[in-house]
């Protein structure tokens, strides 16, 4: 990003009034937010008051007003003003300043522009990114590594692309403890807040594999370009990779994996993430504190989004073929014999008030409390291994019963649409008629085998 001064045919002193207001724009806001500041002196430049400063109250007005339908224009150039007035500078004053903040401007709502429910992605797609993420990659092909990493980090935490750019090796940490098991931490760069003049940076911590990669990585990077680089990312001479370079990057990777949306990149994953943590439930708070938002406002577009979402899953996923073959395939692990397992390892639980066993072993350590629901979480966990003859059909009927009291107390209260609890118990009778239908087809092939 580059500024032209010598394009600008502006009055010499402005000129260098807005030198000093694009050097403080730098300091406080992103880059690209103050390059977007420095676009209102192209504007200026064309007007009729191009050569002239200071300006009379009316001319200037005059000049603003005619902006109306570059909204940003209009908030830039106040700032600016704002700035100057602010610091005693000689052309600015109050009663002209107070006069441009009212200039009307064509407000858009927050996000109105954003159509969350279908921008993230769907369930086939995220297999596939699943499959690209997971493959394996030669240790000589450090740069695919790289992207791979790339993709990876956008899929678990969905970074804008400046903040990949960001990114140091010292911001990456892990604590081993006892038995050689280790824990990853990435300092996530933030983008910059109002009012802050340091880039502020906050723990994320991220998967045992992605901190793996991103450890052989470090080790890569400063075997060829020594151990004073600074970048996580870099180009093959060793500099930080630029925002350009990694959207292009993770357009391709995102390709290669089968997801064609080239309008959409690192917001795709971002969309896809803040949908995915609102489905399941996540508070607005919560979902804009993981994606480094300012305010609960895009939070809230994407809870409001679920419900919709949770009836389309029913009534159209539920139905069709591949996504039942996905359903079945992914859910759970892999389905086990109950004579096969031993009896610390059985799942029991309660479900409508009705005692419920017999289903499948958890592969967690005997002595581990799961923080989760037992058999109301099973059927969505990979760690959960039914039995080939389990009970599964005990467990749909007694989650619709219960999902049926959930719609009598919806109705009666007349939020039928904005069920949570509702939404996630239609989603887990989708997966345990998944598991009924993957464990009958197991039963079937043993029996073919047999014979």
């Amino acid at each position: 990003m580059t500024i032209d001064w010598a394009e600008f045919h502006l009055n010499p002193e402005l000129i260098q009034i807005a030198k000093a207001f694009v050097a403080y724009a730098l300091e406080k806001y992103a880059p690209v937010t103050a390059f977007k500041a420095s676009s209102v002196l192209s504007r200026l430049a064309e007007s009729d008051i191009s050569s002239k400063f200071p300006w009379t109250r009316q001319e200037l007005v005059a000049t603003v007003s005619a902006w109306t339908k570059f909204r940003e224009s209009i908030i830039f150039f106040r700032t600016f003003y704002r700035w100057a007035l602010d610091r005693g500078m000689s052309g600015f004053d109050k009663e002209t300043y107070l006069a441009l903040k009212d200039i009307k401007t064509s407000r858009l709502e927050p996000y109105e522009r954003i159509f969350l429910s279908q921008s993230g992605l769907a369930l086939d797609e995220e297999v596939q990114l699943l499959k690209r993420i997971e493959r394996e990659i030669s240790s000589g092909c450090w740069k695919e590594l790289q992207f791979n990493i790339i993709l990876h980090l956008g899929f678990e935490l969905a970074p804008r692309s400046i903040q990949f750019h960001s990114l140091d090796i010292t911001d990456f940490e892990f604590v081993e403890i006892a038995d050689h098991e280790k824990y990853y931490t990435l300092w996530l760069p933030m983008a910059k807040k109002v009012g802050q003049r340091r880039v502020e940076r906050r723990p994320r911590k991220i998967t045992s594999r992605l901190g793996e990669k991103i450890s052989r990585h470090i080790a890569e990077v400063q075997r060829r370009f020594g151990l004073n680089c600074e970048p996580l990312f870099v180009n093959s001479r060793g500099k930080r990779l630029s925002v350009q370079l990694i959207g292009l990057g993770l357009k391709h990777e995102l390709l290669e994996a089968g997801v064609e949306k080239p309008n959409q990149v690192s917001m795709l994953l971002r969309h896809h993430l803040g949908q995915g943590l609102a489905d399941q439930g996540t508070p607005a708070g919560m979902i804009a504190e993981v994606l480094g938002h300012n305010s609960t406002v895009a939070a809230r577009a994407y809870v409001t989004a679920t419900p919709n979402i949770a009836r389309i899953k029913e009534k159209a996923l539920g139905k069709s073929p591949p996504y039942q073959r996905i359903m079945r395939s992914l859910l759970t692990g892999e389905i086990v014999q109950r004579r096969d397992t031993v009896a610390e390892r059985a799942i029991r639980g309660v479900i409508d008030t009705q005692y419920i066993g017999d289903i499948g072993a958890c592969a967690l350590p005997v002595h581990t409390h799961c923080p989760y629901n037992p058999v109301y979480a099973c059927y969505t966990c990979k760690k959960f291994h039914p039995f080939a003859d389990g009970r599964h059909e005990q467990v749909k009927e007694a989650l619709q019963r219960e999902a049926q009291r959930f719609i009598d107390m919806a109705e009666h209260a007349g939020d039928l649409a904005h069920n949570r609890p509702l939404a996630q118990h239609q989603v887990t009778i989708l997966a345990v008629s998944a598991t009924i239908a993957r464990c009958q087809q197991h039963m079937e092939d043993a029996e073919d085998d047999a014979v």
